[in-house]
């Protein structure tokens, strides 16, 4: 996005973003090790006194990796202000992303050093739903984005001006046309469940699920809506000339973004309440299987993804 009003709405969402991420930190993720009882660290079953003994120290770890991981984010969004790289500060929503993966290398260092012999469960639960894409992914809504995009695409290309910036315009899309296939994971990956309190533990599971599809949602939207605001902005001179416009695009974009913001916040705190009393995954192995906490289909899509956009951001010119 461009022009004064379009400046003024992305440092006007930033109003959103860096107090809710300080909320999150504080009232989310500061203490995330303890959610399941001094019983666990991170998911991973540790002896009663732990805490009294070395968890203190990795307690410390953990919450120096999220000073230095925000602290990371924060230069990133200072950099892009003092160059006055508005048509940036969109990727600042990345942040989120950047945050599961530093907070995922410290999950998988804590589970090779703590969790190396797992509790094995004699009796595992079967779930016999299948669980069908449509009943979790919106078709309709999916073309509707797609279509967005192409519309975009073909107003760039076709009546586009000379300002446009390629790199962040081809970002953006890569960002949005990859969640998708990271829908369609999520809905097909599952962990086993413990025989007790199979019910709440399914019930878990799918509410994770669904807030996961949410917030790709959320961001897709988010993403779609930039994209096209950006588009129109640099192929029809109108917009730029009647404030009314302006507004209008920046607004439809401004509560985007408060949407996406609502609803990591909210689905997160839901999350840990409803997780706090039962035994997380990954914390057990089942017979002839060990622990299972992330799904590699995930794993692999999301390295393809996120790396995409690192490559992207590195190679390409503006």
């Amino acid at each position: 996005m461009s022009g004064p009003t379009s400046s003024i709405l992305l440092l006007s969402s930033l109003a959103i973003i860096v107090p809710a991420r300080v909320y999150v930190l504080v009232r989310q993720l500061w203490q995330l090790p303890l959610r399941n009882g001094p019983g666990y660290f991170l998911g991973v079953e540790v002896p009663p006194s732990f805490y009294n003994g070395p968890g203190i120290q990795w307690l410390k770890r953990y919450q120096l990796m999220l000073l230095l991981e925000h602290f990371a984010d924060a230069l990133f969004l200072i950099t892009i202000l003092a160059l006055g790289r508005w048509d940036m500060i969109p990727l600042t929503a990345l942040g989120a992303v950047t945050l599961t993966m530093t907070m995922f290398g410290f999950v998988l260092y804590a589970r090779r050093v703590l969790g190396t012999n797992p509790p094995e469960r004699s009796t595992v639960a079967v779930v016999l739903k299948t669980r069908r894409l449509g009943d979790y992914i919106s078709w309709p809504v999916e073309a509707l984005v797609f279509g967005i995009v192409a519309c975009t695409w073909f107003l760039l290309l076709t009546q586009g001006d000379a300002r446009v910036r390629w790199r962040e315009v081809v970002v953006n899309t890569w960002v949005v046309v990859g969640l998708l296939p990271g829908k369609i994971v999520l809905v097909r990956s599952s962990f086993p469940l413990p025989a007790d309190r199979a019910e709440e533990h399914y019930r878990l599971q799918d509410a994770q699920r669904h807030y996961g599809l949410r917030v790709f949602d959320a961001l897709g939207w988010f993403l779609t809506a930039v994209l096209f605001a950006y588009a129109l902005q640099h192929a029809w001179p109108a917009v730029e000339a009647i404030p009314s416009l302006r507004w209008l695009l920046t607004g439809v974009v401004f509560v985007m973004g408060l949407y996406m913001t609502i609803v990591i916040v909210r689905g997160q705190g839901q999350l840990i309440a409803m997780g706090r009393d039962l035994r997380p995954a990954g914390s057990w192995s089942a017979p002839f299987r060990g622990a299972q906490w992330i799904s590699r289909p995930g794993l692999a899509w999301f390295a393809a993804w996120f790396g995409g956009i690192l490559v992207l951001l590195l190679f390409l010119r503006s």
